[in-house]
């Protein structure tokens, strides 16, 4: 036993793990892609539904797992800023690489619902954060605003279900307990490849002794977020837009309203004043830059290659501004 810890807690394995990880991501993502198409299908829903429910829901689970086991060990900082990492990778990376890839077609219900909904809920966290904690009552409302959300994203699915053509039949040729045990063992594979992942990345960043909320913000952030990138670039290259853009979308608002909801709920969270002074501005900036990209042009909504680039410069600027405020510098 002594002999099995001592290789898991070796500095080899931790690159092993970030290997393993990364390919285990691959493998579940191109599942989760396959199986939530099946799902939408045989109940004759858009695929945009199922992406910002049981897709964003199933990649936002790693995020949820961290959050909340960080703050009963007393890390909120940790909690906070994956949450507030994840968003910005989810809006820079993600949307970035993927638009850069393939133009990202936005459906009008993402604008009227989904992007208020998540400029809302980012709004009402920064405005918790004021006092540097965020408690059980501001949680509360947090939950609230995500069921809002669930519920107009069902009453808009039920909408569309009555405006689809009479000829538009639902694909049953697909068992669906099947596709439904696909999509949860395909998350639970999305989760096994991100714990794997963050493990060695985690481990390798404590070994350069930074604080808890840079690596929070950074290497958790992206590791908890690769299930979503995963996800989004396969949806992208099998052309499944819907579920690649209303994933990060949907992913954003849940990680918002139910993990911090849910977090704070079990202890309030107390956050370093660091994460309200610059890595918030930073996601407000991300929701920016993604309104100004979508907002309608000749009657078109979509993300081109040039707005994933700047995306990405967003991104990789967040990591410059850190460097450039030592926010790196170890403290050891």
């Amino acid at each position: 036993m002594d002999s099995i810890i001592a290789i898991l807690s070796s500095e080899p394995f931790f690159y092993v793990a970030l290997v393993a990880g990364i390919a285990l991501l691959v493998y579940a993502g191109d599942w989760v892609v396959e199986s939530s198409k099946r799902v939408a299908e045989y109940f004759n829903v858009s695929k945009l539904i199922i992406g910002v429910t049981i897709v964003s829901m199933g990649t936002s689970l790693p995020e949820l797992c961290v959050s909340v086991s960080a703050a009963l060990e007393g890390s909120a900082n940790i909690s906070i800023g994956n949450v507030v990492g994840s968003n910005i990778a989810n809006v820079c990376l993600i949307l970035g690489i993927t638009a850069i890839i393939i133009t990202l077609p936005i459906a009008r219900s993402v604008i009227k619902r989904d992007l208020m909904i998540l400029l809302a809920a980012t709004l009402l966290f920064a405005f918790s954060l004021i006092d540097n904690e965020i408690n059980m009552l501001e949680g509360i409302f947090m939950l609230l605003l995500m069921a809002l959300y669930m519920y107009l994203t069902f009453n808009n699915a039920k909408k569309e279900a009555k405006a689809e053509d009479s000829e538009t039949k639902p694909d049953r040729s697909h068992n669906i307990w099947i596709s439904l045990l696909l999509v949860v063992l395909s998350c639970a594979g999305l989760i096994a490849g991100s714990e794997l992942l963050v493990y060695g990345a985690k481990n390798i960043a404590l070994s350069l002794g930074v604080s808890d909320r840079v690596i929070a913000v950074t290497v958790v952030a992206i590791g908890t977020s690769l299930p979503e990138l995963t996800t989004s670039i396969i949806a992208a290259i099998k052309k499944e837009l819907d579920i690649s853009v209303g994933n990060i979308i949907g992913s954003n608002i849940f990680n918002i309203c139910m993990i911090i909801g849910i977090t704070s709920c079990i202890t309030p969270l107390e956050a370093e004043p660091t994460i309200l002074s610059f890595d918030v501005w930073f996601l407000l900036a991300s929701l920016l830059l993604l309104g100004i990209t979508i907002f309608p042009i000749k009657g078109k909504t979509e993300i081109v290659r040039i707005e994933g680039i700047l995306l990405l410069l967003l991104y990789i600027g967040y990591y410059v501004a850190m460097g450039l405020t030592g926010q790196f510098a170890s403290l050891g």
